[in-house]
């Protein structure tokens, strides 16, 4: 990938191998544009507010009408425990209710590798099946889903970032889409970076593929992993490209907005 600008948090090597035969070799790009659009904040509830007091007389003749509840907020999620792990512990990602997070906050080893990888993209066994049913769905829906990137091992995420920092118009850009050795869910074989193998970075958006999977991925499983207008807890800027598997149960507690995070989600922002 070297010359290569914007390929995300994402940033990845040449293109890998996609589930359909891409009609155009993927290039690098520039940095993103202007992030388009941002995501609406949820309504607050409100309470009923209690008649006005009637006089004693009145009161006694017509029994008052029982207040409705108020509508409650969902509480938050318990603060999961602290990531303490050190060394070789580091060879074992942290988890929160038995989902495996990574990310800048909590790094793997270089010696971490994903369970049961399989097929040309390195993922495991259930992000594997739950990504060939969801392409065997948008095909029936007329859309052609391309894997642009799947597992990426410490070492080839190591040259992705160190390529980016020298390639990018500054060390910042490059951080808000590159994460650094040890700190890319791609190092779980639990994401993807998906694409319709001609229209790439935050365009891929507005493209059939990319509408198509921001409206049912969760219903196999996956996750928009960084929403739109979430960089200050997710720690990278919107890519509407890299989907995270989490499980269909999890997955659809997301709903259809994509702007929830993984972070806010286990209650770790």
């Amino acid at each position: 990938m070297a010359g290569a600008l914007a390929l995300g948090g994402c940033a990845v090597a040449p293109p890998e191998a996609s589930l359909a035969p891409s009609s155009t070799a993927a290039s690098s790009t520039n940095p993103p544009a202007a992030t388009p659009g941002t995501p609406t904040s949820a309504p607050s509830a409100t309470s009923a507010t209690p008649s006005e007091s009637a006089s004693p007389a009145t009161a006694a003749a017509k029994p008052s009408a029982a207040a409705k509840p108020s509508a409650r907020a969902k509480p938050a999620p318990a603060k999961p425990a602290p990531d303490q792990r050190k060394g070789k512990q580091l060879n074992t990602p942290y988890e929160v209710d038995g989902i495996v997070v990574v990310s800048r906050q909590h790094r793997v080893s270089a010696a971490y590798k994903p369970k049961n990888p399989t097929g040309p993209y390195g993922l495991t066994k259930e992000t594997a099946a739950a990504l060939k049913k969801m392409t065997k769905a948008a095909k029936a829906d007329g859309v052609r889903i391309v894997v642009r990137s799947g597992y990426r091992s410490y070492a080839t995420q190591k040259g992705v970032y160190q390529r980016a920092l020298k390639n990018y118009p500054s060390v910042a850009s490059a951080k808000r889409y590159n994460a650094p050795p040890g700190a890319s869910e791609h190092q779980t074989g639990l994401s993807v970076d998906l694409w319709d193998g001609v229209t790439w970075s935050l365009p891929m958006a507005n493209t059939a593929t990319g509408k198509w999977l921001h409206k049912h991925v969760h219903e196999y499983g996956f996750v928009l992993r960084y929403p739109n207008g979430k960089e200050k807890i997710t720690g990278y800027a919107y890519e509407p490209w890299h989907f995270r598997y989490i499980g269909v149960a999890d997955a659809k507690k997301f709903g259809k907005g994509n702007t929830l995070t993984l972070e806010e989600y286990l209650g770790l922002a």
